[in-house]
């Protein structure tokens, strides 16, 4: 705060004419010059914080006298921010409200006559806490300029507030803290339920309405905690004490139809409680009805079937059909079974889980080479001469296709020609009596480029394994046997080639996924036989931690080969010009990228459930409308709310069905 403040030139000694009337009409008046009026009429020293600065407008629809005018200019002060702060000079003091709880403010009723101004009070408390009586009244304070400080030890209160607020604060304080009779009973039940006699009697309480009770059932300990008047709980113990009676020991059955759980895995976990431990910690030892039984009784334990199971009385069986839990037993042992089946009676989240697997490969290949062949055939030298055959990997070479022209074998002739890649020319000349020789030509230049991508998607339960498999059972050859040389025969492998996606989510309390996955894909490689088929497959095997609705990496390969081959005659083939005649070459490189993402979506219920589904729904539909083929039949508009109508898919279904039809 600055140094300078501004204070109206007042006589504070004066008082104000109780019988004068006064108009209001302030139009873009300055601040500070407001309170000098109204201080001019009421008497009243201000002393004007340097900070104080604002127009208002102010206009009276009647004439007010120096009291009601003092106490508008008090509340236009607070609804523009401002606060008047009484001194012990008797001035006022004008700030901004935020920081009037931090000057010099009077203490108890010294400010009483003050009107609306920023005060502080204490109140000392005779029965409650004074913290507990603060949190009670903080709600009522205005938190711009007010506070409540309490002192534990003093058994004070001290609050600061406008004035009237006090006022208010005050009465309520003197009303809250009174001293009052205890209004806790804590009943302990012997042969009830605590939480089931909780729901009798609120409802024979809600009928009747005159009470005023609170009911909390205490399970660990089996009591029944009653807040209230005292007629409230009189009435409560009244009931108690008809209601808490021994049970006949009546044996009752059960049928349990459960929604989602399976009755089988149910019935699992409820044997296993029940014989995993003799403890009193055990499900079996602390399931009883009050009444005491003979444990040594080979009747009371029976050995678990895949249908049911017995102990203690209490018969569990299981209905495949209804998927139902049959209970038999007295009925307090069945209300803890019930209990169990409850909780185990839920909803379970499912993940629906997408892949993303991208693959780019380019494969670029450059083959050049040249063959000879000489041979003497005329009688005087040896056959062959010499030859220079460099064939290429697959394809026959010159001495074939030589001999089989020599032959005048057309077949085998057209047959060697047509495996050969690329342009091949020849030359040469055959002679019964002569030099005979052969020259072929070879040149492949091969491009290939490969852009794949595949994205298989699955739903499951959370905790639940799953697999899809999109490909084809192809037949490998795993051996072959002759018997006394007869055809021999060979045995057959089949084996699953494609896109395969296994999965097993798990949905952490953080809504986080946990996922154990196995993403394949395999495909037949090119160029290979029926008796040698050889398979390209790129596999990841891993778990990893995702988010809800995030996209992680799960791994890929970036790989980049190249490779140069020469294959020439010595000297002749590193001549220049002519040396080309006797080499050949191949030069190739493959490039590779592969990477495998996830995505991971929870669906906890129907809504989220529906959403996803939607997607893809109507991601195939587009995909029919796209492809613009005549006569295909397109998927209907999708609606979550209302059912598919499947007919119009196939609107001559009921011609070809007949009376199946729907």
């Amino acid at each position: 705060m600055e140094a300078a403040e501004a204070e109206a030139a007042t006589d504070k000694t004066a008082e104000p004419n109780a019988e004068q009337r006064y108009t209001l009409d302030f139009n873009q008046v300055e601040i500070p010059e407001f309170v000098h009026s109204v201080g001019r009429i009421t008497h009243k020293r201000f002393i004007i914080d340097p900070r104080v600065r604002g127009q208002i407008t102010l206009k009276s629809q009647r004439r007010l006298t120096a009291e009601e005018l003092y106490r508008v200019f008090q509340n236009t002060l607070q609804v523009n921010g401002f606060a008047t702060v009484a001194l012990p000079d008797g001035s006022l003091k004008v700030v901004p409200d935020q920081i009037a709880r931090t000057q010099p403010l009077p203490v108890g009723d010294q400010a009483h006559n003050q009107g609306q101004v920023i005060a502080t009070r204490v109140i000392e408390t005779r029965y409650l806490e004074a913290g507990q009586l603060a949190a009670l009244l903080q709600p009522l304070v205005d938190t711009r300029v007010g506070t409540l400080t309490p002192y534990p030890d003093s058994h004070l209160l001290i609050m600061t507030d406008w004035q009237d607020n006090l006022d208010r604060l005050s009465r309520l304080a003197q009303l809250i803290d009174r001293h009052r009779e205890p209004q806790v009973d804590i009943l302990p039940l012997a042969h009830a339920n605590a939480k089931n006699m909780t729901e009798t009697l609120t409802q024979l309480l809600s009928r009747q309405g005159r009470f005023n009770v609170q009911l909390v059932a205490d399970e660990r300990t089996n009591t029944l905690v009653v807040l209230g008047s005292d007629n409230g709980r009189a009435r409560v113990k009244s009931l108690v004490t008809a209601l808490d009676t021994p049970q006949r020991q009546d044996t009752n059955t059960r049928v349990i139809y459960l929604s989602h759980a399976d009755a089988s895995e149910v019935l699992d976990v409820l044997h296993n409680l029940q014989s995993g431990d003799n403890s009193d910690a055990s499900l079996g030892a602390s399931i009883s009805s009050g009444a005491a039984r003979n444990s040594d009784d080979p009747q009371d334990t029976a050995p678990a079937t895949s249908s049911g199971f017995q102990r203690d009385g209490v018969s569990l069986a299981v209905h495949p059909g209804t998927n139902a839990l049959i209970l038999t037993g007295p009925g307090a042992d069945l209300d803890r079974y019930q209990s169990i089946i409850k909780q185990l009676d839920i909803r379970r989240a499912q993940v629906a889980v997408e892949a993303i697997i991208a693959e780019i490969s380019e494969s670029r290949a450059r083959q050049l080479g040249v063959q000879w062949l000489f041979a003497d055939t005329s009688g005087k030298g040896t056959i062959p001469v010499g030859g220079i055959n460099m064939p290429t990997s697959g394809q026959p070479g010159i001495a074939q296709i030589a001999a089989a022209a020599a032959n005048k074998d057309n077949s085998a002739l057209g047959s060697l020609l047509g495996k050969l890649n690329g342009l091949t020319a020849g030359v040469g000349r055959i002679s019964d009596s002569g030099i005979s020789f052969a020259m072929l030509l070879n040149a492949l230049r091969s491009d290939t480029e490969t852009n794949l991508l595949s994205t298989p998607s699955l739903t499951t339960l959370d905790n639940a394994e799953a697999h899809i498999l999109v490909g084809q059972e192809v037949p490998f050859v795993t051996g072959s046997t002759t018997v006394n040389n007869a055809n021999p025969y060979q045995t057959i492998e089949r084996q699953n080639v494609g896109v395969s996606l296994n999965i097993k989510p798990t949905i952490s309390a953080d809504n986080t996924i946990r996922m154990e996955i196995t993403q394949e894909v395999s495909s037949i490689a090119d160029n290979v036989t029926a008796s040698d088929v050889v398979t390209n497959k790129r596999e990841i095997e891993t778990t990893v931690l995702a988010q809800d609705g995030g996209i992680i990496v799960l791994g890929g390969l970036m790989s980049d080969n190249s490779s140069r081959a020469q294959q020439k005659v010595p000297i002749l083939g590193d001549i220049p010009l002519i040396g080309s005649l006797f080499r050949y070459t191949d030069n190739s490189r493959d490039k590779q990228n592969l990477m495998v993402f996830i995505r991971a979506r929870v669906l906890r219920d129907a809504e989220s459930l529906d959403q996803a589904t939607g997607e893809k729904y109507r991601y195939m539909r587009a995909q029919q409308l796209l492809s613009g083929i005549e006569g295909s039949y397109v998927l209907p508009e999708w609606s979550a709310q209302q059912s598919v109508d499947w007919q119009s898919l196939y609107p001559n279904a009921r011609q070809r069905l007949g009376s199946l039809a729907p």
